[in-house]
């Protein structure tokens, strides 16, 4: 093999493993991070809002509430403000200590109203220190796409596969019976002189 190909290929290999390092130690670790169970809710559906607090602090941090308000789901029902969650943590999960990580699971129920679309969850995550944390972006919480109509074209294809099945059963009735018709059997004629 050529010195030069050879001195090429090493370089390049060496690149490439090199890269994944320098990438991850460029990095700062996020202090909240939050994430959904599944990817699309369906309307009066529960979910799980799993929300992972990371102690970079040389310092525990005391836990006193997580806030969560749902942007679109914000509304003024039966005289009170709904779409909002404040969940306190258990006196054995409030204290977290240094350079360790807790994980918190909000469970949510998604309106069976016109709200129930789309939503943007903001969360805050309020300790012993004077700013409250939050996550570098909001997630968000996404509904299936369903048709406007989309009973009546079930009904429609229920119809359309009963009528398939009596048509079938008709077809084959009549194949079965046509093939099991007598057979004419002709006598022969006798001759007249």
């Amino acid at each position: 093999m050529n010195k030069k190909v050879f001195a090429f290929i090493m370089m390049t290999v060496s690149t490439l493993l090199l890269a994944p390092l320098v990438n991850a130690q460029s990095s700062t670790p996020e202090t909240v991070t939050v994430w959904t169970d599944k990817h699309e809710y369906s309307p009066s559906q529960t979910g799980k809002l799993y929300i992972a607090y990371n102690n970079i602090r040389k310092d525990p941090v005391t836990i006193r509430n997580i806030t969560v308000v749902f942007e679109e789901w914000w509304a003024y029902i039966n005289d009170a403000w709904v779409g909002n969650l404040t969940y306190k943590p258990s006196e054995n999960e409030k204290t977290i200590a240094e350079h360790s990580i807790r994980v918190f699971q909000i469970s949510f129920t998604v309106p069976s109203d016109g709200r129930a679309r789309w939503t943007n969850a903001e969360i805050k995550v309020y300790t012993n220190l004077p700013d409250p944390d939050e996550p570098s972006s909001d997630p968000t919480i996404s509904m299936f796409e369903t048709t406007m109509y989309m009973e009546q074209v079930i009904t429609l294809f229920t119809i359309q596969v009963v009528l398939l099945i009596v048509c079938t059963i008709i077809i084959a009735a009549t194949i079965f019976l046509s093939a099991r018709r007598p057979q004419v059997t002709w006598k022969p004629q006798e001759k007249t002189e």
